[in-house]
């Protein structure tokens, strides 16, 4: 009864929570046009990017953006594939974008760290936009992040989905839809903890903010030691000083898509990597986290016991389907957000898989090491 009791406290929690961010959602603001144009540097960290980073410096060189009012600087982060001439190439070519070269990683810097650091540094934008080196942003991706700025926040976020160019056989592209619906919940959580102008979580693929914030807040100081984090914990680390306004692009202009190349092996090291920075969050993330984490856990067991007929199956179902209506209410109004309903047909089988998923990668990026660098 104890258990039961302790599922419902967990369940009450879990539902106003996403009560919660699908408010947060209907408070994102709308932006217009505008005739202002910021001077704005594009920073990308490519690590053995030869097979994508002319395709992405091809969509930056011809945005629908004043040339001289951007500038595209590309950080050679110590590959050792034709990036290097790659990029070389480019920059000879077009007199805004410029070429950087790391040669070894900054023990105070790990991770993409270092690279996006030494670009800031040679930065002349007073509005610093970051994306990698396998995405595509649309030809309009900078005036519509712009005009995010230009209605006074001084951090904005926005929309990266997942295309796949490795979804030979169904399984795999049964396996990359579920990624895509679980990257759509993650933006509109985004979204909807931003909405209340509380940061919580952002991707570097399209992540964006003014110089100043970066000065002011001593750059990666305090999380530079930690691999990975330059986008989510920075966001929580801006968030935290409570000075900033922070806003979340839901134009689709300033969506952002990432090719999702990865073998299984790759696939499993990134979401390790992932699950292991809440241990990085603050206090009032992780303790949300590891509720939500106790809740699934709760949940998974009552299946197991209710199998084995030591725990009521209407209790389960009926906990059960709570869940699964607050999830869908986060999951239809992100599809909406995003323009994804064409991934909603997903959504049961992904409640039926995200528990065992998500406890699985909890417990192993805690527990268990993972590379950087998967390439």
């Amino acid at each position: 009864m104890i258990f039961l009791y302790g599922l419902y406290i967990l369940l009450g929690f879990y539902s106003l929570f996403l009560l919660f961010i699908f408010i947060g959602i209907f408070r994102i603001k709308n932006c217009k046009d505008s005739l202002f144009f910021n001077d704005i540097s594009v920073i990308v960290a490519a690590h053995n990017e030869e097979k994508d980073i002319a395709n992405l410096l091809d969509f930056l060189s011809f945005q629908e953006y004043p040339k001289d009012k951007y500038e595209v600087i590309i950080i050679n982060d110590r590959s050792r594939d034709n990036t290097e001439g790659i990029i070389k190439k480019y920059s000879e070519k077009y007199n805004n974008i410029k070429y950087l070269k790391i040669d070894k990683e900054d023990k105070n810097l790990v991770g993409k760290k270092n690279a996006l650091t030494k670009g800031i540094e040679q930065s002349n934008g007073n509005i610093l936009l970051f994306t990698d080196a396998d995405c595509v942003p649309g030809k309009n991706w900078l005036k519509s992040i712009n005009n995010q700025f230009n209605l006074g926040f001084d951090v904005v976020v926005g929309y990266s989905p997942l295309v796949s160019y490795n979804t030979k056989t169904i399984f795999q592209k049964f396996v990359f839809l579920l990624k895509r619906l679980e990257r759509l919940s993650i933006f509109s959580i985004s979204a909807g903890t931003i909405g209340w102008n509380w940061g919580v979580t952002a991707t570097g693929r399209n992540f964006a903010y003014r110089k100043r914030v970066f000065k002011e807040l001593n750059g990666f100081s305090g999380i530079g030691h930690i691999p990975s984090g330059d986008d989510d914990l920075f966001l929580q680390k801006i968030s935290k000083s409570k000075k900033y306004k922070i806003s979340f692009a839901k134009d689709k202009k300033s969506f952002v898509n990432s090719v999702e190349r990865k073998s299984a092996k790759e696939q499993i090291n990134q979401e390790k990597r992932r699950a292991s920075k809440w241990i990085y969050y603050p206090l009032n993330i992780k303790i949300y986290l590891a509720l939500i984490f106790v809740f699934y856990l709760f949940l998974f067991i009552s299946f197991v016991m209710a199998i084995f007929s030591s725990f009521s199956w209407n209790s389960f179902l009926g906990i059960f389907i709570v869940k699964v209506i607050f999830d869908f209410l986060i999951v239809i109004k992100g599809a909406i957000l995003f323009r994804e309903n064409r991934l909603l047909w997903i959504f049961p089988l992904a409640e039926i898989f995200y528990i065992p998923y998500f406890l699985i990668f909890g417990i192993l990026g805690t527990f268990t090491r993972y590379r950087w660098h998967d390439k």
